[in-house]
């Protein structure tokens, strides 16, 4: 968040970062706009060359309970490996049953070098001093245990809380599963909801409902407005566009061509005229004037100096200036004029 506001500032911009569709949208001058795409791209290409270094603890030519002696050896925590290698900053992850890495490129040698260290230890080591049943994540013994409600199998707590959060993290993570060899169950909704606090929960909802709609190949998507958490099924190409109105943002989307729904004119005629920097010019100018309204059948731009409230368009449907109903003849127009509004 303070890379978006340090290049806004620097390019005198508006950055709008869309989290469903991940796509970032940017708002200024055209020369500004090009400014900030740059300075952003070189910003992210930075960041990915300081990305995390990982130095696996299961492979094949690995003992299949190296990260079981590494929290042994070093801690949950990695104090003793960080003692070892001064100015690393590591972490343990359980899911990936990998180490990571921050920061200093030069010192993953040296974690590597003690970590096979371990490695041997570990598979010239015969006895094993386990005192109860192994978590199949971490592969210690488990402490502070939890239950699957599902298939029944035993984790570290813990282990479980950082399955979930590395979900959230990672999309392609779901649908999260039992860890244990042979199972692969999925976990259920009661256990999210009695390992997880309620915004964890809801950052897990949210998480795989974007998994959800990226594996759709294209059938669902999230509503265009930003930040908007509802998503809806794309229109059959062989088909005519019905309107998706959000339930969340109360907007009305074109299912087909996926810009602001459109009666009674075509994707391709609608996108032109929004592409049209004179219809655009048109639209502000539309703005605050109360006898100035759109045709509800062709979108035609009307302008009311006086007269009745019945108007014919050019398209040739007849228009109740009052609520915008269409007619196919003007008696029935004063019909509905007089009925409903009880003047013409």
């Amino acid at each position: 968040m303070s890379l978006k506001c340090s290049i806004q500032q620097e390019t005198k911009t508006y950055i709008v970062f869309d989290r469903p569709s991940l796509n970032s949208r940017i708002f200024g001058s055209p020369e500004k706009i090009a400014l900030a795409q740059q300075k952003l791209i070189q910003s992210l290409l930075s960041l990915h060359e300081e990305k995390q270094l990982v130095i696996p603890l299961r492979g094949r030519d690995l003992p299949p309970d190296l990260m079981k002696q590494v929290v042994k050896t070093f801690g949950p925590d990695l104090q003793g490996l960080k003692e070892k290698v001064p100015g690393a900053d590591l972490k343990l992850n359980t899911r990936q049953q990998a180490i990571f890495l921050n920061g200093n490129k030069e010192l993953k040698p040296r974690v590597e070098e003690i970590t096979l260290e371990v490695a041997c230890s570990s598979i010239h080591l015969v006895e094993r001093l386990d005192t109860g049943p192994s978590c199949p994540v971490c592969l210690c013994e488990v402490e502070d245990g939890y239950q699957l409600e599902g298939c029944r199998h035993l984790f570290c707590r813990l282990c479980l809380v950082e399955q979930c959060e590395s979900a959230i993290r990672n999309q392609g993570s779901f649908p999260i599963c039992c860890a244990h060899t042979g199972c692969g169950d999925p976990i259920l909704l009661t256990d999210f909801r009695t390992l997880l606090s309620n915004d964890k929960l809801d950052e897990l909802f949210r998480a795989s409902l974007r998994a959800f709609v990226a594996s759709s190949s294209g059938t669902y998507r999230f509503c265009p407005s930003p930040d908007c958490p509802s998503i809806y099924r794309v229109a059959d190409p062989d088909t005519g566009s019905e309107p998706f109105t959000c339930g969340a943002c109360y907007s009305d989307t074109c299912t087909k061509c996926h810009l602001e729904y459109h009666p009674f004119v075509s994707c391709e005629r609608y996108r032109e005229l929004k592409d049209d920097p004179e219809i655009t010019s048109l639209r502000e100018w539309c703005k605050g004037k109360e006898q100035v309204k759109s045709c509800s059948a062709c979108g035609q731009i009307i302008e009311k100096v006086d007269g009745c409230n019945h108007i014919e368009c050019k398209c040739g449907k007849h228009v109740c200036w009052v609520c915008l109903e269409i007619f196919l003849e003007s008696d029935e127009c004063y019909d509905h004029m007089r009925t409903i509004h009880l003047s013409i």
